[in-house]
């Protein structure tokens, strides 16, 4: 294996994620780390990447093999689907030699914690997990914008920290550290904030195309004051950015919504109301609704 001062990098998985990264590290430069190896389950997916890093990639070992992947490196990123990472973790470990302190294994998956790599922090090798809090929806527009991303980082010891926090740093990225036991749950709020997101905006121009505008109209007018409230949301933080009726203690106005959703939209009344009842606690925590006012809200959101 390479030395403990050099970062020879295989990159297992040659999706949106894994591309990604070998592109950005590759395009550094750096003389203490290469980009040695990238191995893919199909021959489509490492063609893309081929492609992609163009004279990049001169360098670079293609392969369907993972094993013959990994031969020469101390440092590999497993970059596949999360079912797939424990069964990689076991070639490696089945392949490699015992006590190899000076290697590193690290996933990129947001929810599975270090225990799919299990099999080969059995044999001395160090362990770690680097989540991208971005979303991969392509490769080109993720090359350009993962400067500045966050990065959950989970590791076995310190030593395995150390190697995680320099590629994440090499990466342009920041650094959070995420308590193993609990990632399911760092990975469900990463959930909420984009997956979720595209649903609660779907579900404003669904509301709007139930009265009769057009979704493309809809989403339009929408974009606008979603574009808004994210800008406030970065200068002055989620609370503090609160509008509307509830934010108000409008109690009338919101009762004319849920009598118009029972009239009109009755199926899509359920996640108003929940969604009501959360943003009810925001504006009491902010102070700007008694208490009264608030149980009243909660009482109409649940009725």
């Amino acid at each position: 294996m390479a030395k403990n001062n050099q970062n020879n990098i295989c990159i297992i998985g040659a999706g949106r994620v894994g591309t990604t990264i070998a592109y950005v590290l590759a395009n550094k430069k750096l003389p203490d780390l290469k980009i040695r190896s990238v191995s893919s389950r199909s021959n489509k997916s490492i063609e893309r990447a081929k492609k992609i890093l163009g004279d990049l990639g001169e360098d670079i070992y293609f392969t369907l093999d993972n094993i013959s992947a990994i031969k020469n490196c101390n440092c590999i990123l497993i970059c596949t689907p999360d079912d797939v990472i424990a069964k990689v973790s076991n070639q490696i470990s089945d392949k490699v030699s015992e006590n190899l302190n000076c290697m590193v294994v690290m996933h990129l998956s947001g929810s599975k914690s270090l225990k799919v790599l299990e099999s080969v922090e059995k044999k001395g090798i160090f362990t770690a997990s680097i989540h991208p809090l971005k979303s991969f929806a392509s490769i080109e527009s993720a090359i350009k914008t993962i400067k500045g991303t966050v990065f959950g980082v989970t590791y076995s010891n310190n030593p395995a920290k150390e190697r995680a926090v320099y590629i994440v740093r090499k990466l342009d990225g920041a650094v959070v550290d995420v308590d193993d036991n609990k990632k399911p749950l760092y990975h469900a709020a990463a959930c909420v904030a984009s997956n979720y997101l595209v649903s609660l905006i779907n579900y404003a121009v669904m509301v709007h195309k139930g009265i009769g505008i057009k979704p493309d109209d809809s989403l339009k007018g929408l974009l606008s004051l979603i574009k808004g409230t994210i800008d406030n949301i970065e200068k002055m933080g989620t609370k503090k950015s609160l509008t509307g009726p509830i934010a108000r203690g409008d109690i009338g106005t919101i009762r004319e919504h849920l009598d118009n959703f029972n009239k009109y939209l009755k199926e899509n009344e359920y996640l108003y109301k929940i969604m009501g009842i959360e943003t009810a606690q925001i504006a009491y925590e902010n102070k700007w609704i008694n208490r009264k006012k608030f149980d009243d809200l909660v009482k109409l959101l649940k009725g």
